[in-house]
């Protein structure tokens, strides 16, 4: 799999999601290939959301002590697709939120999903298979109506491509 070449000081990134209301989630082997992932993360496959929280891998170890022993140890294990909770502002006719909300009700839809982060001349891609949870609407009379919802990826299916 790919790794970003390039840290990303003040980047801005957008979120597009596989389209389709059957979607066939990409191949682990596709998941960090240009062409593939350039596929999806077109216009018109993008989520229009405030903005996008941490993503990537959470850190995961395992801790151990032997009993008399003054030191335990800290193994590092497989870690996991960080899962995001994202805000929008809530349109009842944007067909991507839409989708989204179609996606947390089934609760069983695999969607591929990518973040495209740019700092204007360079873009990394982190693509990765997920499902739809949690999807809340807030209607606070006194503000822009809101959704919120929270994408999990699946196992360990995430890669990175870059486009630089």
């Amino acid at each position: 799999m790919a790794l970003p070449n390039k840290v990303l000081p003040g980047f801005s990134a957008t979120l597009y999601a596989q389209p389709g209301t059957t979607p066939t989630p990409v191949s682990l082997a596709n998941l960090s290939d240009e062409t593939t992932i350039s596929a999806i993360a077109i216009p018109a496959n993008q989520i229009h959301v405030e903005a996008i929280p941490y993503f990537g891998q959470d850190d995961a170890s395992a801790s151990f002590g032997v009993a008399g022993a003054r030191q335990s140890d800290i193994i590092p294990t497989q870690s996991k697709p960080t899962s995001m909770t994202i805000i929008a502002a809530w349109n009842p006719s944007d067909t991507g939120l839409l989708l989204i909300r179609g996606d947390a009700y089934n609760g069983t839809i695999d969607r591929t999903f990518v973040i495209s982060a740019t700092d204007g001349t360079n873009i990394v891609n982190y693509a990765f298979n997920g499902r739809v949870s949690e999807f809340k609407i807030d209607n606070a009379p006194t503000a822009e109506a809101k959704c919120s919802f929270t994408i999990h990826p699946r196992g360990n299916q995430y890669g990175w491509s870059n486009n630089t």
